[in-house]
């Protein structure tokens, strides 16, 4: 019994080591970038007495990542946008994988995925909140401006589960999708 546990415990930690060095094998470049997302949104309003409309939400906001590159292919991020409307506010942030697709030294497209929370507020008679999940998939191409700074530009569709539903009044709010043209810098170091 007491061999079987010290083995166990002579696996794990051979285990450790083994996953800590193949870590420091790995190739990692952290990343922050910066730029301004255009975005388009689908909204649609609808009500008990057939009331029914769809509407755009169209902004442009600051764009913020966090991030690193993993074997030069492949990219993890966290990123966030604010967008602003009349008297409402919409926060999404997400986590997002890009798949790296060398052209030659400077140039790169990717291909990814991206899920996350959005937050929408909307400041009328009363403050009014809600949330949900937003996910989709974007496209891209990066080029090097220089070994430690990089140019994006990149294409998303999101889809969201984010809505409001008011039964004193049958009145429902929700977002339905969106798309969003990205442009910015990155700086990797």
């Amino acid at each position: 019994n007491k061999k079987d546990k010290s083995m166990k415990k002579l696996v794990v930690m051979a285990s450790l080591v083994a996953v800590s060095t193949s870590m420091m094998a790995m190739d990692l470049q952290y990343f922050l970038g910066a730029g301004a997302e255009r975005t388009n949104t689908n909204v649609k309003a609808s009500g008990a007495d057939g009331f029914n409309e769809k509407d755009d939400f169209k902004d442009t906001s600051l764009k913020l990542k966090v991030g690193v590159i993993l074997d030069k292919a492949h990219r993890i991020s966290l990123s966030h946008t604010k967008l602003s409307k009349d008297d409402t506010d919409a926060t999404t942030i997400l986590g997002n994988y890009d798949y790296l697709i060398p052209m030659n030294e400077e140039f790169r497209l990717y291909a990814g995925l991206h899920a996350g929370n959005t937050k929408v507020e909307i400041e009328d008679v009363e403050k009014i909140s809600f949330s949900g999940l937003a996910y989709g998939a974007q496209v891209g191409a990066i080029y090097d401006i220089t070994k430690n700074v990089e140019f994006e530009l990149g294409l998303s569709y999101t889809k969201f589960n984010v809505d409001r539903a008011e039964d004193a009044t049958w009145y429902k709010l929700e977002l339905d999708n969106s798309t969003s043209m990205f442009a910015g810098i990155n700086y990797k170091f």
